[in-house]
């Protein structure tokens, strides 16, 4: 765990509200930077193509160059995007609501520090007491007892950046009050509440349209006339090579029933890479963050009932269109309604938030939350005389030292290695680490429920997914032929009348 809060150290040096500034700052200064840079190789390798005879070769110098750049850069979006999965608006109310529980924990520990030591801390109102603990807090210098090893030699890792001034990982989670109302925390700093409110809306309405809206189409399009799957046995009686392929169908309709054909097939494909991912994003959040919030449960079960009322709807919908066109915007809507809560799409858009930020955050989340203390008073000074010295930081090989402790023993924090955990994670592909087979345990509280990561639900709504992947497989190839042998009626030719 230390290891990979070292990994995160870099970015987390202080909490996420008071780095906002200077990492855009920093960011934006590095990107332009690397623009630049591009921009002048580009440029002088274009002039010179232009000058040459024979460019390739040049082309083929830019090409190795940047191979070469890109082995040298570390990006650590691509350290979050393989440990954490893409984000939706369940997820993203999953984390926040995690974050908040652990927030309420802290802060009413916080609260009682402060009355319990009130000696020390002056005869005044409570509040002003946390306030004074939270500012000493932030000045506090953090130690270290680590042991120094030749892997981290090799690594060139700079064990300094870790004795940081305060301790962000506490800041994180006490500086934003939060007030415990049943059944949910909500924060009560205005940006924070706003921001809190408007996902839990945007949750609420994607919720209800990704529940009742595939059921509404198909409820709307069984009593039609095209609905062949009303009445199967007249269905079963047509299914003849002659009405298969009719001689007296119109282009247009041929047309249609085509485009039916590959689309449906289409939709499908994608309703199969959106499960497949879906299913590697369960273990992904369940490991990360899967344990008591309600959307993290929920959002994975909206999202299987979504996906199988659209393997419904499809044949519906495509038999009732008249011309080709129809089936394409037909198929635009039906993969529109299950990507809403997506937040590379609708819910992403109206909340400002990406996938890159998302996984970002839930990283740093478990990062923190590795090095928290389950206890404030494993890190209280037993002989402080003011709020200045009321606290004591030393970050240890495995977490941090706790104060109580006379042999000098680790605190308990909030996410631990749990007793499956092996020593040693397996590597993914391209170096990054991976997490398959890794076994953590949360805790939100000293006294409270020891949650296991990933949970029986994450290992539930995973089996639910792998059903899902198979029948799509199998799907992907049945409903494109169904659709092409059950399709409109052959009618007869009548002969005109003179």
């Amino acid at each position: 765990w230390l290891t990979f809060s070292q990994e995160c150290s870099t970015t987390i040096y202080y909490s996420q509200k008071s780095l906002k500034a200077s990492f855009a700052s920093l960011e934006a200064n590095l990107h332009h930077r690397m623009r630049l840079a591009r921009s002048i190789q580009k440029a002088s390798a274009l002039e010179t193509h232009y000058q040459t005879k024979h460019p390739l070769h040049l082309m083929y110098k830019d090409v190795l160059d940047e191979v070469a750049e890109a082995r040298s850069h570390f990006d650590l979006a691509n350290v979050w995007s393989n440990l954490a999965p893409s984000g939706n608006i369940y997820r993203l109310n999953g984390l926040e609501q995690m974050r908040l529980a652990h927030c309420a924990d802290l802060q009413a520990q916080l609260r009682d520090l402060a009355e319990e030591r009130a000696d020390i801390l002056g005869d005044r109102p409570l509040d002003d007491r946390c306030d004074d603990l939270v500012k000493a807090l932030q000045k506090t210098k953090v130690g270290l007892a680590l042991g120094k090893s030749e892997k981290d030699e090799e690594i060139g890792w700079d064990d300094d950046v870790l004795q940081t001034e305060g301790f962000p990982v506490l800041e994180e989670f006490l500086v934003g009050k939060v007030s415990v109302g049943w059944p949910v925390v909500v924060p009560l700093t205005p940006v924070g509440w706003s921001a809190w409110w408007n996902s839990q809306l945007i949750g609420c309405i994607v919720a209800f349209v990704q529940t009742i809206g595939p059921v509404l189409v198909v409820l709307s399009l069984w009593q039609g006339p095209t609905n062949y799957l009303r009445d199967p046995l007249s269905t079963w009686e047509r299914l003849t090579l002659s009405n298969t392929f009719c001689e007296s169908r119109a282009l247009s309709d041929w047309c249609t029933v085509l485009m039916g054909v590959m689309f449906s097939f289409f939709v499908v494909v994608q309703l199969l890479n959106y499960a497949a991912s879906e299913l590697d994003d369960v273990y992904k959040f369940g490991r990360l963050a899967g344990c008591t919030s309600f959307w993290s449960v929920a959002g994975a079960y909206i999202n299987m009932w979504c996906v199988l009322w659209n393997i419904v709807a499809l044949p519906l919908s495509f038999w009732r269109m008249e011309h080709a066109v129809d089936v394409i915007l037909g198929s635009w809507g039906l993969l529109f309604m299950f990507n809403l809560d997506d937040l590379t799409g609708v819910a992403g858009e109206i909340l400002g938030s990406t996938d890159d930020q998302f996984q970002r955050c839930l990283c740093w989340n478990y990062a923190l939350l590795s090095q928290c203390p389950v206890e404030l008073k494993d890190v209280v000074n037993p002989q402080a005389s003011s709020a200045d010295d009321f606290w004591i930081f030393t970050l240890t090989d495995k977490a941090i030292r706790s104060t109580r402790s006379e042999e000098k023993a680790n605190a308990l924090t909030r996410v631990a290695a749990s007793e499956q955990t092996p020593l040693l994670a397996k590597s993914g592909g391209d170096r990054l680490p991976s997490m398959d087979s890794m076994r953590g345990a949360m805790r939100f509280s000293p006294t409270g429920y020891v949650y296991n990561l990933p949970s029986a639900n994450t290992v539930t709504a995973a089996a639910l997914w792998r059903m899902i992947v198979y029948v799509l497989r199998l799907m992907q190839v049945l409903l494109p032929l169904f659709f092409f042998v059950v399709n409109k009626p052959c009618l007869p030719d009548i002969p005109l009348k003179k």
